[in-house]
């Protein structure tokens, strides 16, 4: 539990001062722990895979089957404009139900709260009906 609450804080400051877009990956790509090469690899995204990123320098936060990681920014061709993150960062649902509760269900792929890990039916809505 502290090692998800410590990657959740990491990506509240991380998107705090990055941009976010939607970009395609133009190869399999490895989800890694950490930006960097050497680190750990947590799986791997296939090629044509469509993602929302939050980009910093070289690198991109992203998630790919709930799995949250970074993918190297030479591997991403970028499908939707940029839009810059202010504020206090990213929106976060735990789950379907926390997401109705705050009167937030459904959340479209781009929107502050979508999540790979809420849209189990892979159609770029998270928490619609029946998920």
């Amino acid at each position: 539990m502290r090692h998800l609450l410590r990657m959740l804080a990491l990506s509240a400051a991380l998107l705090g001062v990055s941009e976010a877009a939607t970009a395609l990956t133009t190869t399999a790509a490895n989800l890694r722990r950490q930006p960097d090469t050497t680190s750990r690899i947590l799986g791997v995204v296939p090629g044509n895979t469509l993602l929302l990123v939050a980009c910093r320098g070289e690198w991109c936060r992203a998630t790919h089957r709930g799995q949250a990681g970074y993918i190297a920014r030479s591997l991403l061709r970028q499908a939707t404009g940029s839009a810059r993150l202010n504020g206090q960062g990213t929106v976060y649902y735990r789950s379907c139900a926390a997401m109705r509760a705050a009167g937030a269900a459904p959340i479209r792929l781009g929107k502050p709260g979508y999540r790979t890990a809420l849209d189990r039916n892979h159609n770029s809505v998270a928490c619609d009906s029946g998920e």
